[in-house]
Order: structure tokens, then sequence, then C-alpha cells
């Protein structure tokens, strides 16, 4: 899948080729969230066959609302679905709450990543850069008990 993936990623959007490979990736595995996103843009940009609009627009919806779904809304997934949302459906509220609530997940992420990479460059003994990462991470998460954790376990000196 991957492999049928990284061939559709390198094609032209919206190219016979690539929605042939999409299709493929959705019968196969129907909730492969990649495949899913990358398939409503193609379709979107393909200008051959969409059929009626308004079966078309939903299908896409669909698609989006499955990458939604079986990605445990993720943030990428929600940011596909408020932007068809918005610029197709013109509906600004609903991609509103959709928008924040990617905003939110992909902070938490951030927060969990910045943590980790504290602790690793701490165990490599990469103290600067460990600090220069610590010093983001506390300006955007000042009360963050995993940065704080993370800074402890690398041994840096509490600013």
């Amino acid at each position: 899948m991957q492999q049928l993936l990284s061939e559709a990623r390198s094609l032209e959007l919206g190219s016979p080729r690539q929605l042939q490979l999409l299709e493929s990736l959705r019968t196969h595995c129907p909730a492969f969230v990649p495949a899913l996103l990358i398939s409503s843009r193609a379709e979107l940009w393909d200008e051959e066959d969409a059929g009626p609009p308004a079966a078309f627009f939903d299908q896409i919806e669909k698609m989006l609302r499955d990458a939604v779904e079986v990605s445990g809304r993720e943030p990428a997934a929600l940011i596909g679905l408020a932007r068809f949302l918005n610029v197709v459906r013109d509906s600004p509220q609903a991609a509103e709450a959709l928008y924040r609530e990617a905003s939110t997940k992909a902070l938490e992420l951030l927060e969990e990543s910045w943590a980790g990479l504290i602790e690793t460059l701490g165990e490599q003994e990469k103290m600067e850069e460990a600090a220069r990462t610590a010093k983001s991470a506390r300006g955007l998460f000042p009360q963050s008990r995993q940065i704080s954790e993370a800074c402890q376990f690398a041994q840096l000196d509490q600013e």
C-alpha cells in the first residue's frame, strides 16, 4: 500500500493514473487515511467524469468524513474536512470548530514531540541543542509538566 501511495503522490494531482491508483488503494483498504485525504483533493482537481455536482461533492465529503473517523480525528484529517466545509460547502462555523480541534490536537502532539526530543538530546549529551529546544518548548508551553519532566531527565538547569 505504501508503494502505491508513494507512486500516487508523485503523479500530477487529478491525473488519470493517480486517480486509478487511489481508487485501487481505497478498494483494498477503505480505511487508509492517507489515500482518503489525497483522493479527496485529486477528485476535486479531476474535471472529467465528475458527474452531478451534488453527488460528486457528497462523495468527496464522505471520503473526508471517513478519514476523520478512521484516523481517530487526527489533525490532518480534521484540516482536510474543515477546508472542504469552508470552501465547498460555505460553512465557516463548522470549519472553525474542526480547525480549533485540529489546532488543539496538533499542539498536544508538538508538546509530546518536544518533550521526547529534549530527553533524547539529553541522553546523547547534546546539551546545547536540548537547551535550545527546551527554551522554545517552554515559550509555547510554559506550564507543561511534560516539558519540565523532560528537562529534568535531560539534566538541564531549570530556567
